[in-house]
């Protein structure tokens, strides 16, 4: 109790100080990125410190010695149903090499792929050669450092070489991701609050329809890239596909998560989060229960096993050529109307083949040891 009335009281000087300061000097201040930094400190009192510096895994071996496993809870709100392109047209060439560095009015630090409508910022150069302009990067963020940003646009350029391995070139567009990082955790139950979301749950991200955009609990740096990964994908899976089935969305996030890029080499390695020792730990779901799972049933005890068999099921298809064609026929399949989502029906139509015949390859594969998949 003493700390919170400390707290306060500190935060109440602070503020009055600066009231004060700008009254006598007729000077304009921005009072809010100082107020922002001393909640923070306030909160700190509370909250325990995001671990910024932890760096994220590149080998297997490391992977599988993250713990504990997160009780993953994604969401995503907003009006599902509005029908609109979010893509930014088709996918060209571009020069890479320029990232834009500012600090906004309210002390938050910005990497993007362009410049603030106002005020100043730094232009950041790197090395780079010509390559195809995916996507847009804002990222938004209060305590990640710039090689976060650097790391995620790695990982999300391999995810789209994935993608472009599934689907021929004019199939993909380049697509807008909007990512904004909260480090503090009364910010996000504020954002939280404002879509209608429970303050109390342990989401630690969450992708709104309407807007096209991410918001994400920063935790520590490995997991907040996953996080960040995993919200990306729904935005590239809705400037790309359109709306999808749950499954096809979903699975394709979880899969997008343990992405590894070190230098030229990139691997996907199993979720940690439904595995234990590259075998799958998690009490998989029948494909044809999967594939006809309603939203009443994503939102019921079901909801971690849906979130498991998806992934299990995109890595089950990616793991084999033949079945890695039938799951591009099924985007592309889906692709074919921005709003429709495919069922059960239309989905064995694609793949040319019974879900009976393929959830028996499944149940085969789901018990032995899974192997890393490489890009």
């Amino acid at each position: 109790m003493n700390k919170r009335l400390i707290g306060i009281l500190t935060v109440l000087a602070f503020v009055g100080s600066f009231l004060l300061a700008n009254y006598f000097s007729d000077q304009r201040i921005s009072v809010h990125a100082q107020l922002n930094k001393a909640i923070h400190w306030v909160e700190s009192l509370f909250y325990a410190e995001p671990e910024v510096n932890q760096q994220p895994a590149n080998t297997k071996q490391s992977i599988a010695k993250e713990e504990p496993k997160k009780q993953y809870s994604h969401v995503e709100v907003g009006n599902a149903r509005a029908c609109k392109d979010t893509s930014l047209g088709e996918v060209k060439y571009k020069k890479v090499g320029k990232v834009y560095n500012w600090v906004d009015e309210r002390g938050i630090a910005n990497f993007s792929s362009t410049p603030p409508k106002k005020g100043d910022f730094t232009l950041l150069n790197y090395a780079g050669e010509k390559v195809f302009d995916y996507f847009t990067l804002d990222l938004n963020t209060e305590r990640l450092p710039y090689d976060f940003h650097r790391k995620l646009t790695l990982k999300l350029n391999k995810l789209f070489e994935v993608y472009g391995r599934l689907l021929d070139s004019s199939s993909l567009k380049k697509v807008d991701i909007n990512l904004r990082v909260y480090a503090s955790k009364m910010a996000f139950n504020q954002i939280k609050a404002k879509h209608n979301m429970p303050i109390g749950d342990n989401t630690p991200g969450f992708y709104s329809h309407g807007s096209n955009q991410a918001h994400l609990l920063l935790t520590n740096h490995a997991a907040t890239m996953r996080t960040a990964t995993h919200e990306a994908v729904h935005a590239i899976n809705r400037g790309i596909i359109g709306y999808s089935p749950k499954w096809l969305n979903e699975g394709l996030a979880e899969y997008s998560e343990y992405i590894e890029v070190k230098g030229n080499s990139s691997r996907v390695y199993p979720n940690q989060n439904w595995t234990s020792k590259d075998f799958v730990s998690k009490q998989l779901l029948p494909l044809d229960e999967l594939l006809t799972a309603t939203n009443a049933d994503w939102d019921s005890k079901l909801r971690t096993r849906l979130y498991a068999t998806s992934w299990a099921f995109i890595y089950f298809m990616m793991d084999n050529s033949q079945r890695k064609a039938m799951l591009a026929k099924v985007i592309k399949y889906e692709q074919q109307n921005l709003c429709d989502v495919i069922g059960i029906q239309q989905v064995e139509k694609a793949m040319g083949m019974s879900i009976k015949g393929l959830k028996r390859q499944f149940v085969h594969w789901a018990n032995r040891r899974l192997r890393t998949q490489t890009i």
